[in-house]
């Protein structure tokens, strides 16, 4: 018995002698692999958190091989974490390491098919390797899943521009900018798309007749918007000479005339275009403006009248009706009118000016005073954003601004 008692006690002191050298061994031991490791450059991170936290400072840096290798040794130890594989793809995408890119993206959707913005990543790849039709698909798996998700959409109408399908590129486009009118990205690519567009079709229309009336009036059109009113004009008398019945011709010569400041022969042509169509609301509008020029208020009305039930939102139409209206003596029904306009541009200063003679009119100084002083801060305005375009324009051009010369 007294045997077997020393024996165990003997074992139990053997056994922790060799704990104790074991621990000793280990402890002496951990330092020199902790050094090894550090001299290979590499690191023990103790959770993905610290991977991710390690490979997002070497991309900052631009070490984009860095966090490649950060991400593939997360990879292996977090086989089942599907983020590390997404931005390991991220990674091959910024270093244009296309297809390895592609197939580690879909080891993720092989998991899980609708992993957020996974398919968009495909999509992008699929993009940048000009294998428009599978980026196309891509997009629309993840706008199906999300479809909020404007990248998705913007990059699907470049896709669909690549591919000469305008129309859907187009759709995109008006999709972006119904959600979000402020977007700038996407109403530049969609001007530079329209643009596109439309020359081409002036390049097509010009092959096939290079002095068609079709060609003559878009030089005319494009002359007015340049302000060359007088080319505007003999584009416009060839159309005619060419095609005297040629839809809206005589319009656009009546504008180009009012433009022009010639409004007897504008008065003229914009009569014509009345004849085609009664209630084109500018032409109704550019005739009431130069009969209520020469004091021919009772004329004037009808067509403007005409013109604000046709344009229920150009504010223009609204001030001149309410201005014939108050020379009618109609005043109630003058404010209505150009309170409307107000309301439709309140930075008009000449609505404020003319509310502000009807009110005292009506005598209602208070409301007079109150259009006055709003009419008086946006003169104001007017004058100092005039004061500093000029100032601008003589830093421009050299021009010295000194007392002495002004």
């Amino acid at each position: 018995m007294e045997i077997a008692m020393l024996t165990c006690a003997v074992h139990k002191a053997n056994l922790q002698q060799t704990s104790a050298g074991l621990r000793c061994i280990l402890l002496f031991s951990l330092p020199f692999f902790l050094c090894c490791r550090l001299a290979l450059g590499q690191t023990i991170p103790t959770s993905l958190n610290d991977y991710f936290s390690h490979a997002r400072e070497l991309e900052k840096s631009e070490d984009y091989a860095g966090a490649e290798r950060v991400y593939q040794e997360a990879a292996k130890d977090y086989p089942n974490q599907p983020e590390v594989l997404k931005r390991l793809g991220i990674v091959y995408q910024t270093e244009l390491k296309l297809q390895e890119s592609i197939d580690v993206f879909q080891r993720v959707l092989h998991g899980a098919p609708q992993y957020p913005e996974v398919n968009f990543y495909v999509g992008l790849s699929y993009f940048g390797l000009n294998q428009f039709d599978k980026a196309i698909d891509s997009f629309n798996k993840e706008l199906e899943a999300n479809p909020n998700y404007r990248r998705a959409r913007y990059y699907e109408a470049q896709a669909y521009r690549s591919l000469n399908r305008n129309a859907d590129a187009l759709q995109q486009y008006e999709i972006l900018l119904k959600e979000d009118p402020s977007d700038k990205k996407a109403l530049y690519q969609l001007i530079r798309f329209l643009k596109s567009a439309t020359l081409q079709a002036v390049d097509h229309l010009a092959d096939l007749d290079q002095n068609s009336e079709y060609i003559l009036v878009l030089r005319a059109e494009s002359h007015k918007d340049e302000e060359k009113y007088t080319q505007a004009i003999n584009e416009y008398k060839a159309v005619l000479a060419k095609s005297p019945d040629f839809p809206g011709v005589h319009f656009g010569l009546g504008e180009a005339y009012y433009d022009n400041v010639d409004y007897p022969n504008a008065e003229k042509e914009l009569r014509l275009a009345l004849r085609e169509d009664p209630n084109h609301p500018k032409a109704n509008y550019y005739l009431a403006d130069i009969l209520l020029k020469s004091s021919r208020i009772a004329e004037a009305v009808p067509l403007l009248e005409i013109v604000v039930t046709a344009e229920p939102t150009y504010m223009k139409g609204y001030y001149l009706l309410g201005k014939c209206y108050a020379a009618q003596g109609r005043l109630d029904d003058a404010v209505k009118l150009l309170e409307k306009a107000a309301d439709l541009d309140h930075n008009d200063k000449n609505v404020h000016y003319q509310l502000g003679q009807i009110y005292l009119k009506l005598k209602q100084p208070a409301k007079s005073r109150e259009q006055m002083q709003i009419f008086e801060k946006l003169y104001a305005q007017e004058r100092e954003k005039k004061t500093e375009r000029l100032k601008g324009l003589r830093e421009l051009t050299g021009i010295k601004t000194d007392d002495k010369h002004q």
